[in-house]
């Protein structure tokens, strides 16, 4: 029992130590995203009058410094003064540039232009790797000429008539009975 509790404490201690130095290994070095953030903030300014130049530098610099995209993406947005369209725009290509960055990107672009909600929301829909527009998947019915009924409604329940029933009588004592009552009153 012993052996058994020493030789498992080891390995414990083992894979403890090893995973802290796994951990202790230094990351990349964080990118300043500042001149990117004001070289997206002066093409945007130009954006009204040619966006395809502002589109070209958002796939650009999403695509060099993914972990700026956040940056990336609101200085886009904020340049153009949130139009709608861009908004859009902007976020297809910087998905498209850094699709493993695919949410952070649509939260950045909607807290940076919440009026754009429905726009951001469609173009994520037409993105996402879960809609089902790519490839097979054993749960599709894609090719396998599977005629899909429409399911059938359950009834309304307020179509159902009511049907109250009538108010039971109340029970009396046979007249004959010396009830409390009666008694009080003579």
């Amino acid at each position: 029992m012993q052996k058994h509790f020493a030789t498992t404490l080891a390995a414990g201690l083992l894979a403890t130590l090893s995973y802290a130095e796994e951990s202790e290994k230094p990351a990349e070095p964080p990118v300043d995203c500042t001149p990117i953030v004001e070289r997206v903030q002066s093409t945007a300014e130009r954006a009204k009058d040619d966006p395809i130049e502002l589109l070209r530098l958002v796939d650009a610099e999403v695509s060099a410094h993914p972990s700026c995209a956040c940056e990336i993406v609101k200085a886009a947005i904020l340049g153009t003064e949130c139009d709608d369209a861009i908004v859009g725009y902007v976020v297809e290509t910087a998905v498209r540039a850094a699709p493993e960055h695919m949410r952070l990107i649509a939260q950045c672009a909607i807290a940076t232009a919440p009026d754009s909600l429905h726009r951001v929301q469609e173009v994520m829909a037409r993105l996402s790797p879960s809609a089902g527009k790519e490839g097979d998947s054993a749960k599709s019915a894609k090719g396998k000429n599977v005629e899909v009924e429409p399911a059938e409604t359950p009834p309304d329940p307020l179509d159902v008539p009511i049907i109250i029933p009538p108010p039971i009588p109340p029970v009396l004592p046979p007249p004959g009975t010396a009830t409390e009552l009666r008694q009080l009153e003579q």
